[in-house]
């Protein structure tokens, strides 16, 4: 089970999904951010392992923008499958 925490500044991933097509899907989206983040040229401070990613937001519209579409992504992957789960608050 993968469980996803968004913030306004900061997105967490814990765990696994039940196969490799689950993982690979969440980590396109994740590294995705992590792309357009750094092509926004902030020092983030990013950390994607297995099992686990810690992405900091840095505090703009660009960075924000693109915080939103990783997570319309994910919570329609969470939406078609039983093994990702988003921790609302």
């Amino acid at each position: 089970m993968i469980e996803i925490t968004f913030e306004p500044r900061r997105l967490t991933a814990r765990g696994h999904a039940a196969d490799d097509v689950g993982c690979a899907a969440v980590s396109a989206i994740l590294y995705a951010l992590v792309g357009g983040l750094e092509n926004l040229a902030y020092p983030v401070k990013w950390r994607i392992e297995s099992g686990c990613a810690e992405i900091p937001i840095p505090d703009s519209a660009d960075a924000s923008a693109m915080r939103l579409m990783a997570e319309v992504g994910l919570r329609q992957l969470a939406g078609a499958r039983d093994d990702i789960r988003i921790l609302d608050d």
